[in-house]
């Protein structure tokens, strides 16, 4: 019983946060105070262990673009950038839009491209129903990348794609 329940609290801290490997061992000991006694023994290294799983999660972004094609300060910029949102939701349902509240703007921006050429392929395919779009730097999740919703592969005619001078 000991060895499974070393294991069950071994496989909850790794899961959790490093300074939750403490909780983990108190909530352990609080719940069996009404059944029985509990011995926790911690391995060696598994602050450690818990650490880099934790350091593993944070790096788990990458630099890229996405496309902004919405961004207001106005009294109802919260409502409206919901309203872009699902809007281009319904027009585009396999591109990843995301809103986002930095103050004092409301801003959506669409797509998880890794290369400003990516970004402005996307920009192009979405500029006829958003004129005023454009490319941004942003941190773009892992997770965002292998998703099926970001999947879509069409053929892409780069000669008779629209030129994006920049001045």
């Amino acid at each position: 019983m000991r060895y499974f329940i070393f294991i069950v609290a071994l496989c909850l801290g790794l899961s959790a946060s490093a300074q939750s490997v403490e909780q983990v061992k108190r909530e352990l000991i609080r719940s069996s105070e009404q059944q029985g006694s509990v011995l926790v023994i911690e391995g060696e290294g598994v602050h450690e262990a818990v650490k880099a799983v934790e350091s593993q999660r944070r790096s788990r972004e990458v630099s890229g673009f996405r496309i902004v094609i919405f961004s207001d300060n106005g009294q109802y910029a919260g409502d409206n950038a919901d309203a872009v949102l699902k809007e281009f939701k319904s027009l585009y349902p396999r591109i990843n839009a995301y809103l986002v509240y930095e103050s004092p703007y409301f801003k959506v921006s669409v797509g998880d491209c890794l290369s400003m050429e990516e970004a402005q392929i996307l920009m192009a395919k979405i500029l006829g129903n958003y004129p005023k779009a454009f490319p941004r730097r942003e941190s773009i999740a892992l997770e965002a990348l292998t998703t099926p919703l970001t999947s879509e592969v069409e053929a892409v005619d780069s000669l008779a794609m629209p030129m994006i001078l920049v001045e």
